[in-house]
């Protein structure tokens, strides 16, 4: 049973990642939703084949079939838990309480919460799949990681989709040096970058998880114009720690070196992705559960 101490710890880690959430994504849960990209239908379908539902529905041990962590305003969660059999429960938690609202407003056939990573309110082994949407490289620390596998029954899988910029275009190179700059400007760490791949080595260092699949697929093909491009970077993270006024000379100097390029078409541009999709096994528990 969970005493006094506990709970002051589990309240204060909370605010701790609501509080890294703020300063990341401020609170414009709003203009997330609306600026980051979907998933393409081919990456749901590859998703729903990796879940794994048991054949008949027990309330025995499992809370929940589906846990989704991160997720944000639902950008996964309207598109994947409108094709979960009713009956199999799909919770879904996310430590920023602005964009869990936009989530809850969807309406969807789920449970919520406002939870973080790194205290999964859920008893061991009570989970059969771990969504990530756009979110596993934010849990690559040792406490998330543990908090995961801790949940997740024996063999039981944790499913990681993300969305990377391919950098085919010229000009998307401005997008990618000028990303480096905002990060060192505000002390960001690569490790929490996609790109980088960092988060799995730390995934794979644990000995928590094995691979089962990895997979690059097709991503979004998304059509924009340069100011809605500019408003897509005011949702990461990075320049959410700057000031307004240091966010906005970032990129008013992004615009301008951008349309140095020939040939922009500033009212028709293609800003294109692909979609890394990884899947992982929890290990045997014995040795890791807590007590």
């Amino acid at each position: 049973m969970e005493d006094q101490s506990e709970k002051i710890d589990s309240a204060t880690r909370l605010h701790n990642v609501q509080q890294v959430a703020q300063v990341g994504f401020g609170n414009n849960a709003a203009a997330y939703d609306e600026h980051r990209p979907g998933y393409t239908g081919k990456s749901i379908e590859e998703i729903l084949k990796e879940i794994v539902l048991p054949k008949e529905i027990s309330r025995d041990s499992l809370e929940y079939e589906i846990l989704e962590l991160g997720a944000g305003t639902g950008k996964l969660t309207e598109l994947v838990a409108p094709k979960i059999i009713p009956g199999y429960r799909y919770l879904a938690t996310e430590p920023s309480l602005s964009f869990i609202e936009v989530l809850r407003l969807k309406g969807l056939p789920i449970d919520t919460k406002n939870a973080s990573a790194s205290m999964i309110p859920l008893p061991n082994n009570s989970v059969q799949n771990i969504l990530c949407g756009q979110c596993l490289h934010w849990f690559c620390d040792e406490d998330s990681l543990k908090e995961i596998h801790r949940v997740l029954v024996p063999g039981g899988k944790l499913i990681a989709l993300s969305n990377v910029k391919r950098y085919e275009e010229e000009w998307m190179v401005e997008l990618y040096k000028q990303r480096f700059e905002v990060m060192a400007r505000t002390g960001s760490s690569t490790m929490f970058m996609v790109s980088t791949m960092e988060w799995k080595k730390a995934v794979d260092a644990t000995g928590l998880f094995t691979e089962s699949r990895h997979e690059t697929l097709p991503g979004i093909e998304s059509q924009r114009n340069l100011d809605s491009i500019l408003d897509h970077l005011r949702t990461v993270s990075c320049y959410n720690a700057l000031s307004d006024d240091e966010r906005e000379t970032y990129l008013e100097q992004l615009r301008k070196n951008i349309l140095a390029y020939p040939n922009i078409d500033p009212d028709n541009m293609i800003m294109p992705f692909k979609s890394l999709l990884y899947v992982f096994k929890a290990n045997d528990h014995s040795a890791s559960h807590k007590g």
